[in-house]
C-alpha cells in the first residue's frame, strides 16, 4: 500500500500542469471574486424571506401574577400598588415581541415559527430559519419590574444567528437593537413629560438590552471565496487520482500488482490515503496563503484553527473515499471518462450546489438543501458556521452526514471494484 501512495505523491509532484491547477488557479480566483463580488457578500443586494425561530420560554400571566405578588411585598404609598397593577394590565412584553416582527412593514419579509429551544437549535443548524429570537424565563417579570420600578438589571432578547452572508442575519440583529433602543426612548420621554429633568432620565436605568450569542462580524468576500474555492477545488484531486489509476492498467502497472496477490481493499485504500493526504496539502496551503496575502483569518483563535484542521481532515476523508469510488469505476470500464465526467461537470454542479460561486439560499432554498448533501457544500456549511462561532453539538449532525456518506462510498467502490484479472 505504501508503495502506491508514494506513487501517487510523485505523480502529483512532478505534474506541474495539474499543481498549477490545484493551487494557482483556485488563489487567483480567490483574488479576483474577493475584490470584484465583495458587494454581494457584505448585503449589497435583494433582501430574501427571513425565517425566524421564535421561542417562548418565559409565560405572560406568570409573569404579571409575579410582579403583583413583588409588589405587594414593597412599602408602597397607599393606592399606588392598585395604581400600578392596573398600569401593567396595558402592557405585556411578550406582545410586544412578537408585534416587532408581525409589523406590516417587516411581515411581508419575515415570517415567524414558534419552537421549543431544542426544535429551534435544530432548524437553525439544517439553515431552515436564519435567526432564533429567543424570550427567556423571567422575561416579563424583568421587564415589569424596571418600567414600572426601575429597578432590577432589566430583560434581554437572545439572538443566535446562524448565515452565511449575514445578509438576512443583519436585518434580524438590527430590528431587535431599534426594538430595544424605542422602548429605551419611550421610558426617557415618560419620565421627562413627568417632570423630571433630562439629568435625573440618563441616571435612571434603562429597560435592557438584547444578548447576541454566536455573532461575529459577518463574513467577508475574501472569506467566503476562500472557502468556496477551496471545496472546489478539493474535488478536483480526486478525479486526478482515479485517471492516474486508468493511465496504471493501460501501461499494465494495475495488473502487475494484481498478479502480486495485491487486495482490492489494499489498493483502494491506498488509493484513497494519496487523496486524503493531497487535499489536507492542498487545503491548507490555501487557507494559510490567502491568510498571510490577505488576511483573511488574521487574528482568529488557536480553537479557530483547530476547527479548520478538523474540518479539513473530515472533507479530505470524503474526497479520498470519492476518489476510490472514480478509481473503482474507471478500473472497471477501463476508460479516462469518468474521471472527465467528473471534473469536467459533476464538479461544477456540485460546487454550483454547495454555494462556492454564490449564496445560493439567495436563489432557492431547495438548492441550499441539495447542496448541504454534497461534500463540499457540507464542508462548506461547516467552515461558515465555525466563522459563525456555531457550537460543535450543532455542527456535529453534518460530521456525521459526511463521515456516514465517507463510509458509504468507500463501502461502494470496493464492490464495483473490477476482479484480479484485466479485461
Amino acid at each position: 500500500m505504501w508503495n502506491i501512495i508514494k506513487k501517487d505523491l510523485l505523480i502529483i509532484a512532478r505534474d506541474r500542469a495539474e499543481l498549477l491547477v490545484l493551487l494557482l488557479m483556485p488563489f487567483i480566483l480567490i483574488s479576483i471574486l474577493g475584490f470584484a463580488l465583495g458587494g454581494l457578500i457584505s448585503g449589497n443586494q435583494t433582501m430574501p424571506d427571513i425565517n425566524v425561530a421564535l421561542v417562548e420560554e418565559d409565560q405572560s400571566e406568570t409573569g404579571f401574577a409575579d410582579f403583583t405578588a413583588h409588589l405587594q411585598t414593597l412599602e408602597l404609598p397607599e393606592g399606588a400598588v392598585e395604581e400600578l397593577e392596573a398600569s401593567v394590565t396595558l402592557i405585556d412584553p411578550i406582545e410586544m415581541v412578537k408585534e416587532l416582527f408581525e409589523n406590516p412593514e417587516v411581515s411581508d419579509a419575515i415570517e415567524i415559527f414558534e419552537m421549543n429551544r431544542a426544535e429551534a437549535e435544530e432548524a437553525l443548524a439544517e439553515d431552515e430559519v436564519a435567526a432564533m429570537v429567543t424570550i427567556p424565563s423571567g422575561y416579563t417579570f424583568a421587564t415589569l419590574e424596571k418600567m414600572f420600578l426601575e429597578t432590577g438589571d432589566g430583560s434581554e432578547l437572545e439572538l443566535l444567528i446562524q448565515d452565511f452572508g449575514q445578509v438576512r442575519a443583519n436585518v434580524i440583529k438590527n430590528m431587535l437593537e431599534s426594538f430595544v433602543t424605542s422602548i429605551n426612548l419611550e421610558m426617557a420621554l415618560a419620565e421627562v413629560t413627568e417632570g423630571e429633568s433630562s439629568q435625573s432620565s440618563n441616571d435612571r436605568g434603562v429597560l435592557g438590552d438584547s444578548e447576541y450569542l454566536s455573532t461575529r462580524e459577518p463574513v467577508t468576500a475574501f472569506q467566503y471565496y476562500t472557502i468556496g474555492m477551496a471545496v472546489m477545488f478539493a474535488l478536483y484531486v480526486a478525479g486526478t487520482i482515479s485517471s492516474n489509476a486508468t493511465l496504471e492498467k493501460e501501461t499494465k502497472v494495475f495488473d502487475r500488482l494484481m498478479l502480486t496477490g495485491q487486495s482490492p481493499l489494499n489498493y483502494l485504500t491506498g488509493k484513497m490515503i494519496s487523496t486524503i493526504f493531497i487535499s489536507v496539502i492542498q487545503l491548507g496551503i490555501l487557507f494559510s496563503l490567502s491568510t498571510v496575502i490577505f488576511q483573511t483569518f488574521a487574528g482568529e483563535s488557536f480553537f479557530f484553527w483547530l476547527g479548520v484542521g478538523f474540518i479539513i481532515f473530515v472533507f479530505s476523508l470524503s474526497i479520498g473515499a470519492i476518489a476510490a469510488l472514480l478509481t473503482s469505476i474507471s478500473l472497471r470500464y477501463n476508460s479516462y471518462s469518468v474521471s472527465g465526467v467528473f471534473s469536467g461537470g459533476v464538479v461544477t454542479i456540485f460546487a454550483f450546489l454547495g454555494g462556492s460561486f454564490t449564496q445560493v439560499e439567495q436563489i432557492s432554498p431547495i438548492i441550499r438543501v441539495l447542496g448541504n448533501w454534497t461534500p463540499n457544500g457540507a464542508s462548506m456549511t461547516l467552515y461558515m458556521q465555525l466563522l459563525q462561532g456555531v457550537g460543535w453539538n450543532s455542527m456535529s449532525q453534518i460530521v456525521i452526514r459526511l463521515l456516514g456518506t465517507t463510509v458509504l462510498l468507500f463501502i461502494l467502490a470496493i464492490g464495483l471494484f473490477p476482479k484480479r484479472r484485466s479485461v
